[in-house]
């Protein structure tokens, strides 16, 4: 790839340089190569000499000719130096930073702001932990330079400082440029390459940019007319970030979804990607990315392509059934090529989301597991846990999890209470799954709730408490104020309905009602007995797929949720299960009170 890549791009330019490399490299990745030609290239072109030079050779005949004895010479030099292809530049950045230490320190009494900034910014890009970076950086700081006296100085020059900058600059001198950026960002940030420059610069928190509204603003205009792979790459840095930026996310997001252009696997793989790490994921990039998906079916080649796409519908929660077969067909179709550390990947990643079509694919994996060597005890619980899913547990890799030793090792491998008891419950499934699944035949450890109290897990009140979180997150207030409410109308909490709890199986319940067939009320608590009340689970938003259109079922929740039921169901009991868009299809308080009197009064 050559370092002049981004000269100077404009919007289409910036497109062209992409595709090049791309093409020229051979890379599948287009995506990170377009981010690593904004991390290894310049876009700022010699100002006094339009030449460029490509090759070492060149530049040191070029230097024979125009030998550097001044500021202004070596400026010109080191202008010259980044214009010579990535694999000749060692060579030349070498020769420019030795003349940097034998003339710059003859000229610092001559050192005015344009020749501070100007040396700086291309000594930063040359060898930032030079001696003499540090010394041009002591000139800026006695000199007193503010971001006011940098107004003469070149945007595009600021621009390449901040991108070139890292722990090595000064943190007062990188505010300083930084504000005199901000300054002139509205009328001067003109093109995509600069603004990718800024946010690729490793000296400067992202977020400050990103909370900027001036910055934001002049962001939201360019995303307007920037080139699908810049807006993916502008995507990417927010993802690699965590700058959940929502008004900057939408212009981004709204700009590819309605976009005509279709995109490229690799742009698919930095999209779902960038969304799921910023659990930003509305509904028309989802339908985007279903579309687009299927276009490129048929030139999808590599698994991790395939993983790459199913872990981000995973933390998207992606409930597209489309977009699922076609990933799951392409595995099946694949599955040979695939080494066991990607197909366990995505094998778990189809048990944790609730895709039943992967079991082919569980059953291809199985004889395949060797606990040895698997990289973490947190993996090997995963990929056990999704063997159970799709009915596939056997008694070995069954007793692999559940005896002691492991229990104590998954169990101490955190001290995160909510860890702790996702890992408990987790070995609960395994072990309740061991026992219906074998029908009887397995004779290997088991756990039992007991089992975590060393570990500070005794299914308490407490217990109870973090496994809701663990269900509702921090927003419990479709379930309250939803669900509860409607239901306490007809099963007052004091007297007919128990409160949630584990089961012995792992499934957390939400609570418990027992309808009597005869009059079709609510029996007492009080009067239950030994008769086995009906468990209900609700779902709202956050604990189904997302993007479906499937009809409120149970294929709609997830892996966990769905293997829950299966177990509680095999323990003797009926659940009742409720969805949050039952109750919106409800228009006023009665009809929600009759739906859910209705489901808890019809039997299987």
């Amino acid at each position: 790839m050559w370092s002049r890549g981004l000269t100077f791009v404009r919007n289409s330019l910036a497109n062209q340089s992409c595709r090049f490399s791309v093409a020229a490299s051979g890379s599948t990745t287009e995506i990170d190569d377009f981010l690593h030609s904004i991390n290894t290239t310049t876009v700022q072109v010699p100002s006094k000499n339009t030449r460029t030079l490509e090759t070492a050779t060149e530049f040191f005949r070029w230097l024979d000719q125009n030998p550097v004895k001044s500021i202004n010479h070596f400026i010109n030099a080191a202008q010259m130096s980044i214009t010579v292809r990535a694999d000749d530049q060692k060579k030349v950045f070498a020769m420019v930073e030795k003349m940097a230490n034998n003339i710059l320190p003859t000229c610092y009494d001559k050192f005015g702001v344009l020749e501070i900034v100007d040396s700086l910014r291309f000594l930063l890009q040359i060898n930032p932990k030079s001696k003499v970076v540090n010394d041009v950086q002591k000139l800026f700081l006695e000199k007193g330079i503010t971001s006011a006296d940098l107004q003469d100085v070149p945007f595009n020059t600021i621009v390449m400082f901040i991108r070139y900058s890292d722990s090595s600059v000064n943190e007062k001198i990188l505010n300083i440029l930084a504000d005199a950026l901000i300054r002139r960002i509205e009328k001067e940030l003109g093109n995509s390459s600069d603004l990718l420059a800024i946010l690729a610069g490793k000296g400067y928190e992202k977020s400050k940019w990103f909370h900027n509204a001036k910055f934001v603003a002049a962001a939201e205009k360019l995303v307007r007319v920037m080139g699908t792979p810049e807006k993916c790459a502008l995507l990417k840095i927010m993802g690699n970030h965590k700058q959940r930026n929502k008004l900057l996310l939408n212009t981004i997001v709204n700009s590819i979804s309605y976009s005509n252009e279709c995109l490229s696997v690799p742009q698919i793989v930095s999209v779902t990607s960038s969304c799921s790490s910023l659990t930003f994921y509305p509904p028309k990039i989802a339908r985007k990315i279903s579309e687009d998906l299927e276009k490129n079916s048929n030139v999808l080649s590599a698994w991790d392509d395939i993983v790459a796409i199913a872990d981000a519908f995973v933390r998207m929660r992606m409930g597209d059934e489309k977009s699922w077969s076609l990933l799951v067909r392409w595995a099946a179709e694949n599955v040979k090529q695939a080494n066991v550390g990607q197909l366990g990947r995505f094998v778990s990643g189809l048990a944790r989301v609730g895709e039943p079509s992967g079991k082919p694919l569980a059953a291809a994996l199985k004889p395949l597991l060797a606990r040895e060597k698997t990289s973490t005890p947190t993996s090997w619980l995963n990929i056990v846990y999704s063997l159970a899913y799709f009915h596939e547990l056997d008694a070995k890799h069954a007793d692999s999890v559940l005896n002691q030793s492991f229990v104590d090792q998954i169990m101490n491998s955190t001290m995160e209470i909510h860890d702790r008891l996702r890992k408990a419950i987790t070995l609960l499934m395994i072990s309740s799954a061991a026992k219906i699944d074998m029908q009887g035949e397995y004779k290997g450890p088991t756990v039992k709730k007991e089992t975590f109290a060393r570990f500070g897990i005794n299914f308490d009140a407490k217990t109870i408490r973090n496994a809701r979180q663990l269900k509702y997150s921090s927003d419990n207030k479709e379930c309250d104020e939803i669900f509860l409410k409607t239901l306490f109308k007809i099963a007052p909490q004091d007297t007919h309905c128990q409160l949630p709890n584990v089961e012995e199986c792992g499934a957390f319940v939400d609570v418990y009602v027992m309808p009597d067939p005869e009059t079709e009320l609510l029996v007492s608590t009080t009067q239950w007995g030994s008769r086995k009340p009906r468990p209900i689970f609700f779902y709202g938003w956050m604990q189904t797929k997302q993007n479906t259109e499937m009809e409120s079922s149970e294929l709609k929740i997830l892996g966990q949720e769905q293997l829950g039921l299966r177990l509680i169901r095999a323990n003797g009991y009926d659940p009742v299960v409720v969805f949050k868009s039952e109750f919106d299809y409800c228009a006023t308080d009665i009809e929600k009170v009759n739906m859910l009197r209705s489901k808890i009064h019809k039997t299987f």
